[in-house]
């Protein structure tokens, strides 16, 4: 009986192994990468069915760059992403460019001992429903936070000032200050003091996406 292969591309070790060992017990043969470098070389050279990837693997290209390549390059891969990140504007990707029939589960969900088993088996199907697109069904704080917003939340979050954000984006100071109170009150942010409001905001976005790179 031929055994699908899976790749997991996951930088924490712990998670890793983990999925590893279930993905084995379920019958699959199972590869396994740290980055998105490595994860290139494995499916160039090795003969991969599914990558399950996560989407933050630290310094260079996201699980997203990775799973975006992968699908031009090798359409025919299931891809699953499995991630703590609640849906792709995270980490300035547009939903709509996401590829057809990819999976996208969060971790909290893997109480759940059939779930990643059977987002795979629909991916290979390419019949991926609602169940498996938890990117399609944000309740995070920053919901309402458009992408651009994002974006300046995310260069707040690695400690740029807003003029050195309008430099980055080749706009006013005062775009970005607007840009920033927009994304407060889109945030439902409520406080009197500006200084505090901008410390909140950029709290909630490294709760919801962690540390940026």
């Amino acid at each position: 009986m031929y055994q699908r292969t899976v790749l997991v591309v996951e930088d924490e070790p712990f998670i890793k192994g983990l999925v590893a060992d279930k993905l084995k017990s379920d019958g699959f043969q199972v590869e396994l990468a740290s980055s998105a470098a490595e994860a290139r070389k494995i499916t160039a050279n090795k003969d991969i069915d599914i990558v399950v990837l996560d989407i933050d693997l630290g310094s260079g290209p996201s699980g997203l760059d990775l799973g975006l390549a992968l699908n031009k390059m090798h359409p025919e891969l299931a891809l699953v992403f499995l991630t703590h990140v609640p849906e792709p504007r995270i980490f300035g990707v547009d939903g709509k460019t996401m590829p057809k029939n990819v999976a996208y589960l969060l971790k909290q969900r893997l109480a759940d001992p059939n779930l990643l088993k059977d987002a795979i088996e629909a991916a290979l199907r390419e019949n991926v429903g609602l169940e498996f697109r938890d990117d399609l069904k944000p309740t995070h704080p920053l919901v309402n936070v458009s992408r651009t917003q994002l974006d300046v939340l995310r260069m707040i979050a690695k400690g740029y000032s807003n003029q050195q954000i309008a430099e980055a984006r080749g706009t006013t100071l005062r775009a970005v200050e607007n840009l920033v109170n927009r994304a407060i009150a889109a945030a439902g942010i409520d406080v009197k003091s500006k200084t505090s409001a901008r410390v909140i905001a950029v709290r909630e976005f490294i709760r919801v996406a962690g540390l940026p790179e």
